[in-house]
């Protein structure tokens, strides 16, 4: 029997059919020697990001990630003969991105610069000769992906207390590793009002689908977060509104497990705090045009 003609991806039906179940569980990031990666707070696993890429993109299709952080994405892209481009506003985690760029056999760029200016063609125009020599497509000035991943600052989470127990983010400040970002303002992970934050990430993916090809996909690692005041704030459903709101098409969600992250005895003995050991995975699409 003749298979049908699969314009999304390389995989078989048995193997499309498995990337379709709504959770997963991934534990395995990677460190290099003398582990530089760990100096980002919140980084995602190259594993994790290969699954999404051989689903939604062939081999040789161009990837975007606009908050790169220390470079998950063009490791994952490079492992998987696939180009990637990350935008990174941090000098100090471009480096680390561009340095594992560097060692990888697929062309694989970094850009230093703050994501916001994505959708205009001067933010592109330095890296485009090089961009269209590893054969990304250009229209109109603006680079046309095959596909978007990435994880944006989930609003001030990396600011925020986490209680009295020794945490993970209280080891990591004390063992003098980053616990926030940057103290950046252009970082919007550092703007305090969460409502204004919802509308500049929104603002980010605007941007972003000005890049995308029509039909593709975009999808975005969050989570749901407790503020200070113990308001749990719904980041991932919010963005999922708003981005709707946008003109994105929302598509549905995966969601990823951490089973090895260790427990926290937040709010014991007066209330229930959870503990998150999960992201949603929102996944959208950008519409074709109407003939």
């Amino acid at each position: 029997m003749r298979r049908p003609k699969n314009d999304l991806n390389d995989l078989t039906g048995k193997e499309w059919i498995k990337f379709t179940r709504t959770w997963f569980v991934c534990d395995s990031p990677r460190y290099w020697r003398n582990k530089p990666t760990e100096l980002h707070p919140a980084r995602f696993p190259e594993e994790m990001v290969a699954d999404f890429l051989r689903f939604f993109t062939k081999r040789g299709g161009a990837v975007l990630d606009p908050f790169a952080g220390s470079g998950a994405t063009l490791v994952a892209c490079a492992e998987n003969e696939r180009v990637g481009v990350g935008v990174e506003l941090s000098a100090r985690y471009a480096k680390v991105a561009a340095d594992r760029a560097s060692n990888l056999l697929v062309p694989q760029f970094v850009i230093r610069r703050d994501a916001r200016g994505i959708g205009a063609a001067d933010f592109w125009r330095r890296r485009r000769a090089r961009m269209e020599e590893a054969g990304i497509v250009f229209r109109r000035g603006l680079p046309q992906f095959d596909f978007v991943i990435t994880s944006p600052p989930y609003w001030r989470m990396l600011r925020t207390s986490r209680g009295g127990v020794f945490s993970k983010h209280k080891q990591r400040a004390a063992r003098g590793l980053d616990t926030a970002y940057s103290a950046s303002p252009t970082d919007l992970g550092n703007i305090r009002d969460y409502g204004e934050f919802i509308k500049a990430l929104t603002g980010v993916f605007r941007a972003v689908r000005r890049c995308l090809k029509p039909g593709k996909y975009l999808v975005v690692v969050v989570q749901n977060l407790r503020d200070p005041e113990g308001e749990v704030r719904m980041l991932a459903w919010d963005l999922a509104r708003a981005m709707a709101r946008s003109g994105w098409q929302f598509q549905g969600e995966r969601i990823w497990c951490q089973n090895t992250k260790p427990l926290g005895i937040w709010g014991y003995p007066k209330i229930f705090v959870p503990n998150y050991h999960h992201h949603y995975c929102l996944i959208f699409r950008k519409r074709r045009k109407r003939s």
